[in-house]
């Protein structure tokens, strides 16, 4: 009978079958901590890109606002300006007109009112006052008219049969460019009787 003999190396029948089942297939490791926790990171994302397109959002609202009033502001600012672009020309011009009104004062002086000469200053006068109103400049209302210290310098003060202050005589007159003050209208003024310095004095005194 012959035998074969067993290889030192060589496993014994049925170890093979003696491993661990476990072994063939090992088990899945554990899911790393660090998954679970950056979920709640990717899951603010939008929260925070939400939060930020708002805030841009709102930005540039106000920034569009204040721009819209800018531009508003400088309309307003170039109206003015061409507005009033011939202030400083109508208030030489002004002076002219006094001139002619002191050259008519001066000729009615000594001419009678039909002579030519003083129809001929009062009509330069008016034409004058007529073609400069068109660039927007008035008279300003005074004799007759309540008195006004916003529109009437009062030069000189006088009793009078009044209730109230008015303008008695206009020594010099006045002019506004579409409302805007050139000058004040230079005038008497006429006061009720209570108001009269001296009266007010003489009370005092007593």
């Amino acid at each position: 009978m012959t035998h074969h003999k067993r290889s030192r190396h060589e496993a014994p029948p049925g170890a093979q079958d003696q491993q661990p089942a476990d072994s063939a297939q090992p088990a899945a490791a554990p899911a790393p901590p660090q998954q679970a926790e950056s979920s709640a990171p990717a899951a603010q994302a939008p929260v925070q890109l939400a939060l930020e397109r708002d805030d841009l959002l709102a930005r540039l609202q106000r920034l569009s606002a204040d721009y819209a009033n800018y531009q508003k502001r400088i309309a307003r600012e170039i109206s003015t300006i061409r507005e009033y672009a011939n202030e400083n020309l109508l208030r030489d011009l002004v002076a002219v007109l006094d001139d002619i009104d002191r050259a008519y004062q001066a000729g009615a002086a000594s001419h009678p009112p039909e002579d030519p000469l003083l129809a001929g200053l009062a009509l330069v006068r008016a034409k004058a006052l007529e073609v400069l109103s068109r660039y927007g400049l008035t008279a300003i209302p005074a004799e007759g008219q309540e008195f006004d210290p916003q529109r009437h310098e009062a030069l000189l003060r006088q009793v009078g049969q009044v209730s109230r202050p008015m303008v008695a005589k206009v020594i010099h007159p006045g002019y506004e460019l579409k409302g805007r003050m050139l000058r004040p209208a230079k005038v008497v003024v006429a006061v009720p009787p209570e108001e009269r310095p001296d009266a007010q004095q003489s009370d005092q005194s007593a």
